[in-house]
């Protein structure tokens, strides 16, 4: 009787055994298969991260080129608008007419525009700014000849902002594509 008790108990003993043996493996295969599923997560994440990282990439690099493309055009605008005022500067020497005075009314409208613009250019502190055009007005004339020398230079800072603006669509429609 107690070599079946033993039997039995060895028995049992083996059952248990396989029975954790089995528990063991299946809690293991389960962990498996959940790691598997979590690095596939992880490429997908990580593969998705690397084509907005190189779409980016590209963006800035469309960009820059956009950039570099309008300070080209501005440099080009700029040596071009210089050239022009000297070329206008010696054809006007011979005018006897460059000292004649623009009318006034012109003149301050002119005055009055041209710092119009320099404030919203410069974003004025509302504070200090002068709105009311309450300070000193211009005193002196404004000749036909320096109207002439500001014509090319103010046409010239106009071209530089139409390429600038062009440049900041081009890079926004850049922008857009990426995105979508």
């Amino acid at each position: 009787m107690t070599q079946l008790r033993w039997a039995a108990i060895a028995g049992i003993l083996s059952v248990l055994t396989v029975a954790l043996l089995v528990s063991g493996l299946l809690h293991y295969h389960s962990e498996a298969a959940s790691a598997q599923e979590s690095i596939k997560q992880l490429q997908r994440e990580a593969s998705g991260q690397a084509e907005i990282i190189a779409s980016q990439a590209f963006s800035f690099q469309r960009a820059n080129s956009i950039a570099a493309t309008a300070q080209r055009d501005a440099t080009f605008i700029r040596e071009g608008a210089r050239k022009k005022e000297i070329e206008y500067r010696t054809i006007l020497k011979t005018r006897s007419t460059c000292d004649t005075a623009i009318p006034a009314d012109i003149t301050v409208r002119l005055l009055d525009y041209t710092n119009s613009l320099r404030t919203r250019a410069m974003h004025a502190d509302p504070v200090n700014s002068d709105s009311a055009r309450s300070g000193p007005t211009a005193t002196g004339t404004l000749t036909y000849c320096q109207a002439v020398l500001w014509i090319n230079p103010l046409l010239a800072t106009i071209e530089q902002a139409n390429n600038q603006l062009a440049g900041i669509r081009e890079i926004e429609k850049v922008r857009q594509n990426a995105i979508h």
